[in-house]
């Protein structure tokens, strides 16, 4: 369990990194003054590399998440 939580450490601090270097959708001087609405409402378009990686540290923060639940509340020994 000890690895688990390791390893559910590391992977909350990438996310929060890989979280925090994504530009948002209306960055461009344009959306202070009411230009991103468009952006808002609009088709995302494709996903980045970085999005990409947010999904996959986000499916592995959630599965990790629940194996430390189950081994917490002694469900799986």
């Amino acid at each position: 369990m000890g690895a688990l939580l390791i390893f559910h450490t590391i992977i909350c601090v990438l996310l929060i990194i890989a979280i925090l270097m994504q530009t948002g959708r209306g960055a461009s001087t344009g959306a202070v003054f009411g230009g991103g609405v468009n952006t808002f409402f609009g088709p995302s378009g494709e996903v980045s590399f970085l999005g990409k990686v947010i999904i996959v540290l986000a499916v592995i923060f959630v599965i990790t998440t629940v194996l430390l639940f189950f081994f917490s509340a002694r469900i799986i020994p």
